[in-house]
């Protein structure tokens, strides 16, 4: 992965513990359900960053394939 990509995960991962701790405080449902949510999804967005995509492995051979 990536230096930078790596660094957008683990903010999307820091955000999601702090929606995590919002939530904990919170007195409205909703609202505290809401929170939860956006701490799945930013967990989500990074789990989708760290994983690599199936066309990065192929770029590097296409390329060589290309010379």
């Amino acid at each position: 992965m990536r230096n930078g990509a790596r660094l957008r995960s683990e903010h999307y991962r820091d955000m999601a513990v702090h929606f995590r701790a919002l939530a904990e405080t919170e007195p409205l449902t909703s609202l505290r359900r809401h929170l939860r949510r956006l701490a799945a999804q930013h967990d989500e967005l990074a789990a989708d960053m760290e994983t690599p995509a199936a066309d990065e492995h192929d770029t590097p051979s296409a390329a060589a394939g290309d010379q």
